[in-house]
């Protein structure tokens, strides 16, 4: 999930480079090395960052402690809120535990910049190829060739789907064949739920999580204009952020309409998506959007198992899809500082083989190995559902990344420049009343974004690295359509 968080990438920096005193490169003449893990007692100390892996996480555990006695691994309790503010407190003060969590705010290259992380080569030998094609990614879990990053979930993650309750539906008169795939049909199916309760609704949403609300109207917008990714409105045609686009416009507007149409849940605007789903499962909506990770929160939060599972409706039932770009957002790094890289390696092994295949088990999330999602065996209906239309709904695109390793420098500049508002913050707005021109304030919102862009480019290329506009655009692309190695060798013809 994503979070908000932590300081400018100057002030990092600063403070990175102050205490580790380490160069650019991220190389340390300190480093112990080891010919193998240690027979006496070692702990080893793991920040992560997902409320919904605990469960399999703790187990996992368990399992290595039993099999390896003398590795003691921690997992302490941090609440997903507060992450990013203990890990800038653990970078600051050069006290990063041997395994943490990614954030957002701190990309990989700046991580490695900063001297803070150990690449993890031997430790995915003999695993790499078993992982879905674009994983090892420049710039996500790759650089310069080296992995400095580990996969926790399928990159296959972020798709959304909509969620129905069966109870709902069926005190309505209706069935599981009545699940909107269209705007039409859910204002049409929605009207009928409306006459069933007066306290019952057909879509609930937690307008409070911001970053939920861009994610699932990015992913309507495909719908109406494909070449805009839903990933970050990005315009892979253009080379320029897109946020005013009809895609995003008209979806933003669908929303409005059902609640001026009383058929959104009136608690949506001031409730955030653990709300909403609980409200869901308790019968006073019919449909909820959110991650396929709901699955396994609806069942061991909620206790509740009535559910299923469909795509998105779009406009006019037309195809949709989330881009995969290599962007695994979920992801562990090692610190560069660990006195126990021989116990962290073969704590992450284990990690691939058991903890990847106990999420499966339980529910939570896809594995990032092609191969246990089709081998490990899973009794759950609507978890298997939800996969199915997640790898049905991601298409490999193309990221300039790819193209030119340069646009990770840039990434890291445009980090620290990116506007504050969202898309999400803008729907809350609009619906509250704030914000009385949509397209007004998504032109605003891309026009920051696209000024960002050009002066962290500007940035790179007076440092002495070429990149170029003309890198983010990518004229052979077809949305909807997977974008192979091929396709960039064509452009650099």
């Amino acid at each position: 999930m994503k979070k908000r968080g932590l300081t400018s990438f100057v002030l990092l920096l600063a403070a990175g480079m102050a205490i580790s005193g380490c160069s650019n490169n991220g190389t340390s003449g300190t480093e112990q090395k080891v010919e193998g893990p240690s027979k006496e007692q070692v702990t080893i100390k793991f920040w992560h960052r997902w409320p919904e892996s605990q469960q399999a996480l703790e187990q996992a555990i368990k399992e290595f402690s039993d099999k390896y006695p003398n590795i003691k691994v921690e997992l302490p309790a941090i609440a997903s809120s507060q992450y990013a503010t203990q890990l800038q407190a653990a970078v600051a003060s050069n006290d990063l535990p041997d395994i943490f969590a990614n954030a957002n705010a701190v990309p990989v290259d700046q991580l490695n910049r900063l001297g803070l992380i150990h690449d993890i080569d031997d430790v995915v030998q003999g695993y790499k190829d078993k992982f879905y094609e674009g994983t090892w990614t420049e710039g996500f879990t790759t650089l310069n060739g080296k992995v400095y990053a580990l996969p926790h979930f399928t990159p296959r993650r972020y798709a959304h789907v909509l969620y129905y309750n069966k109870n709902v539906l069926k005190n309505a008169g209706l069935s599981e064949k009545d699940v909107p795939k269209s705007w039409d049909d859910l204002v049409a199916v929605g009207a009928k739920i409306k006459q069933s309760g007066s306290d019952v609704y057909p879509l609930i949403l937690g307008i409070k999580t911001d970053w939920l609300a861009s994610g699932y109207l990015g992913q309507m917008a495909t719908a109406i204009k494909p070449e805009v990714v839903p990933n970050d409105g990005f315009n892979l045609k253009t080379g320029q952020y897109e946020f005013d686009s009809p895609g995003y416009i008209e979806s933003i507007e669908f929303i409005k309409k059902l609640q001026d149409d009383k058929l959104l849940h009136p608690n949506s605007l001031v409730i955030d998506y653990r709300e909403a789903s609980s409200l869901f499962a308790g019968g006073k909506a019919a449909f909820v959007i959110d991650g396929t990770f709901l699955s396994s929160e609806l069942q061991q939060n909620n206790k509740f198992n009535d559910f299923g599972v469909a795509p998105l409706p779009t406009k006019d039932g037309k195809p949709q899809y989330y881009a995969f770009q290599g962007e695994t957002k979920a992801t562990l790094h090692v610190s560069k500082n660990t006195k126990h890289y021989e116990e962290v390696k073969l704590f992450l092994q284990f990690y691939m083989d058991r903890y990847y295949t106990k999420q499966l088990e339980l529910g939570v999330e896809g594995s990032p190995i092609v191969e246990q999602n089709k081998t490990v065996k899973i009794d759950n209906p609507p978890f298997v559902e939800a996969q199915k239309i997640q790898d049905q709904t991601f298409v490999l695109s193309p990221h300039p990344f790819t193209r030119n390793r340069a646009a990770v420098q840039v990434n890291t500049e445009l980090n620290g420049k990116k506007p504050k508002e969202t898309v999400g913050k803008i729907l809350e707005g609009y619906l509250a009343g704030q914000v009385k021109d949509v397209k007004a304030q998504l032109s605003q919102l891309t026009s920051g974004y696209n000024k960002a862009l050009q002066e962290s480019i500007d940035k790179v290329n007076k440092s002495g690295t070429p990149v170029q506009p003309s890198d983010y655009q990518f004229p052979n692309w077809t949305p909807l359509q997977p974008y192979s190695t091929d396709k960039y060798n064509e452009l650099k013809k």
